[in-house]
């Protein structure tokens, strides 16, 4: 099985193609926000989405992936513009092992730089026609709809698993599958690929979030480039939290409340080990695995092809980067 490095590498080009178009897309003439623009984008990161978009394409199309490269691009900017409301909203001053824009910059000026790189966004889907631009301006709906509904169960404890998967669907599964989506609706692909697409890609996102909010709690900054531990910090009740919460004895339930509203240091030592005792950790491995799996039986159903054999190994990926640190 290949990492996600040597995935990644095999994609070089196309990686290389969708940043030099991020940045040729963000150039503005003010300079001030043009330097921030693309202090954005120098951030870096893995650029899923983009990437799911161009395989998405290809596995649909024998036309050149660079027809669908705009549309790449304007999702890996809502992408970006969505993680830069984040910093703010979490007042994080790191990401990526670097200052995030609203530290650096300070909030105002990332509030107006997020809202020109959603512009910009929305202007290269609009090359595409008003389908695909309704199918990229319904998930930046949808992630908006999830944000909130996070917001406003931050440190409720009562929140249960049916309403974390709706927040999860909403910021990060219905997102993977515009992505494919959109790509398979400029493909010109049938009815039948389009759907076996964007439920490989719905389900993907799913396994992706639940994977990213186990390696909160699992994970090493120096391999994920996140520190550990966020979500209690501010008070979000992720899967594996939830679980704990429900399976914990009195004591360690009273410990994880206590730090999830403050009254005491959050102690990382300490939570992996409550959560690993409870079985909060297996618990939502299986789901992320399970979701693995309905995405898998999706593209089983596509035709043969080296993109789809792509998807698949992004698929294996995502829950690879769990089990290294088990």
């Amino acid at each position: 099985m290949k990492s996600f490095y040597e995935w990644e590498l095999a994609l070089h080009s196309k990686i290389e193609e969708v940043n030099e178009r991020l940045f040729e897309v963000v150039k503005s003439e003010e300079p001030d926000l043009d330097r921030m623009a693309k202090y954005t984008i120098e951030a870096g990161g893995k650029r899923f989405r983009p990437l799911l978009t161009i395989l998405a394409f290809e596995s649909s199309t024998d036309d050149p992936y660079f027809k669908i490269l705009d549309l790449a691009a304007g999702y890996e900017l809502i992408h970006t513009a969505s993680l830069i409301h984040d910093d703010i909203i979490d007042d994080s001053p790191m990401r990526r092992g670097r200052p995030t824009l609203s530290y650096k910059e300070g909030i105002n000026n990332a509030i107006v730089v997020a809202d020109y790189l959603f512009a910009k966004a929305y202007e290269l889907g609009s090359r595409y026609g008003p389908l695909v631009s309704k199918v990229m301006a319904d998930a930046s709906s949808r992630l908006a709809e999830g944000q909130i509904l996070e917001a406003v169960n931050l440190g409720n404890l009562d929140i249960t698993e049916d309403t974390y998967y709706k927040i999860i669907e909403n910021k990060t599964a219905h997102f993977f599958e515009a992505c494919a989506l959109g790509a398979t609706i400029v493909a010109e692909a049938d009815r039948p690929t389009r759907e076996i697409l964007s439920n490989f890609a719905f389900n993907l996102g799913m396994a992706f979030q639940v994977t990213d909010d186990i390696l909160d709690i699992v994970g090493d900054d120096r391999y994920t480039g996140k520190p550990t531990f966020v979500d209690i910090k501010h008070d979000a009740l992720t899967l594996p939290i939830i679980y704990a919460l429900r399976n914990s004895n009195d004591n360690d339930r009273r410990a994880i409340i206590d730090m999830i509203n403050g009254r005491r240091e959050i102690n990382k030592s300490l939570l992996k080990d409550i959560f690993l005792k409870s079985g909060s950790i297996d618990y939502s491995f299986s789901v992320a695995k399970q979701y693995i799996t309905k995405s898998m039986d999706y593209l089983k159903k596509a035709k043969k092809s080296p993109d789809i054999d792509l998807l698949m190994e992004l698929a294996f990926i995502v829950i690879d980067r769990i089990e290294i640190f088990q």
